[in-house]
């Protein structure tokens, strides 16, 4: 299996990523704030009813594990299977969020303006699954 060329831009796209899927994690996990994510989550964990601050909770730590294990991988260390496990968790669950998330946009749309924002949620959830997708399984 050839091994993932190390590029500037490849390291950049999986730091920026484990980043935001660390801070995103915190924020929904202990209630740090929020990130730009954060309603997309709570809208999809709405979904299972009475459960959904448990949902939440639970997605928050499936994002904060997958994110410290990108972190490890951009610089470096590779945990092999696991990582390759959370990175196909999060893809399913990060598109999920994305349909569920424009779905819900598309009731909404009326005007000129809410069809940009349609476009600016689904362009920032792509360059998120794009970023998943360019980290390179393990060993």
């Amino acid at each position: 299996m050839a091994k993932q060329q190390r590029t500037i831009g490849v390291f950049i796209i999986q730091l920026a990523l484990a980043i935001y899927l660390v801070i995103t994690g915190l924020c929904l996990t202990l209630k740090l704030g929020s990130s730009i994510s954060s309603a997309e989550i709570s809208a999809v964990a709405k979904l299972f009813g009475g459960a959904s601050a448990a949902i939440t909770i639970l997605i928050g730590v499936i994002l904060l594990v997958c994110g410290i294990m990108f972190c490890l991988k951009a610089i470096g260390i590779d945990l092999g299977k696991l990582d390759d496990i959370f990175k196909y968790v999060t893809l399913i669950l990060w598109c999920i969020v994305t349909v569920v998330t424009l779905l819900g946009i598309i009731g909404e749309l009326s005007a000129g303006a809410k069809a940009m924002h349609w476009l600016l949620v689904l362009a920032k959830n792509a360059l998120i699954i794009g970023g998943i997708l360019t980290i390179k399984n393990g060993k």
